[in-house]
């Protein structure tokens, strides 16, 4: 059940699974939202934590707020934190995700002890990390850069439209509830966040001071493994841990390695949290 956290200017929908000690947020992808799947609901409830699922600016039922550079999410993380009485949580950060719990790091460390990033997206505003994207990728980029914000919902709004046309009746509820969430406000969310990868993000990785450990792919082509390897490197306290290769298959598409190796991780460090 959705929750709200009201916020100046609009408010912030979350959902809680789990009711242990450890104290853990996880920061959705681009096409994301707080549902989560049974596998992920069934391993959290079996685990010592309570997890949080925010739904940032624009997705699902959160107000689609203004941000000019993600440093901005750092005010609105206050807030949330006092309303939550979130104390010494692992931020959990998903692709797109992961640029919002280095920001939550960054703006509070007593808040955030600790930081899983799971084939995350990387500072690719530094011409060291963008260098390793295809030129599809950096060309992408470029769009979402200097694109008005209006064209790029509107390509993804087309894309999320036509995928969620050919969803059959009997689809699973959490991947239906998920699409329509990230399609909510004409894809506002989505778009903003395009950007703001590329934007820089008003704030220095190099400055987070918690432990973080990334979990990615070497197979992973939508996030280069490359630029989780320079993460690796600008981050102060950071280790990588790579997915086991075998767990994909010569037909899996490149969106089932980034999707299979987040949810792997997530479970491989989430079975690794005392109960």
């Amino acid at each position: 059940m959705k929750q709200f956290v009201p916020l100046r200017g609009g408010r912030i929908a979350y959902q809680t699974y789990g009711d242990g000690a450890q104290d853990m947020i996880v920061f959705h992808g681009l096409t994301g939202s707080s549902w989560l799947d049974a596998e992920w609901v069934e391993a959290i409830e079996d685990a010592d934590v309570r997890c949080i699922v925010l739904e940032r600016p624009g997705y699902g039922d959160s107000s689609p707020i203004e941000m000019d550079h993600v440093a901005d999410w750092c005010v609105l993380f206050g807030p949330i934190v006092a309303a939550l009485g979130i104390t010494n949580a692992i931020a959990v950060g998903c692709s797109a995700g992961a640029v919002y719990a280095y920001a939550s790091a960054f703006a509070d460390p007593d808040a955030i002890g600790e930081v899983w990033i799971l084939d995350g997206v990387p500072a690719v505003y530094l011409d060291r990390v963008i260098r390793h994207y295809s030129v599809e990728g950096r060309e992408a980029y470029a769009k979402f850069l200097n694109g008005a914000r209006t064209e790029i919902q509107d390509y993804y709004a087309t894309g999320l439209d036509e995928f969620l046309a050919t969803l059959p009746p009997d689809a699973d509820p959490y991947l239906r509830n998920t699409l329509t969430d990230a399609r909510a406000n004409h894809c506002f969310g989505p778009a903003q966040e395009s950007r703001l990868q590329i934007t820089p993000w008003g704030f220095d990785p190099a400055n987070i001071g918690q432990r973080v450990t990334l979990w990615h792919a070497e197979g992973d082509t939508m996030v280069p493994f490359a630029g989780a390897e320079e993460m690796a490197e600008i981050l102060k306290d950071a280790t990588l841990l790579t997915a086991d290769p075998t767990l994909f298959g010569a037909n899996d598409s490149d969106l089932d390695v980034h999707i299979g190796s987040i949810s792997h991780g997530f479970l491989q460090l989430l079975g690794r949290i005392e109960t």
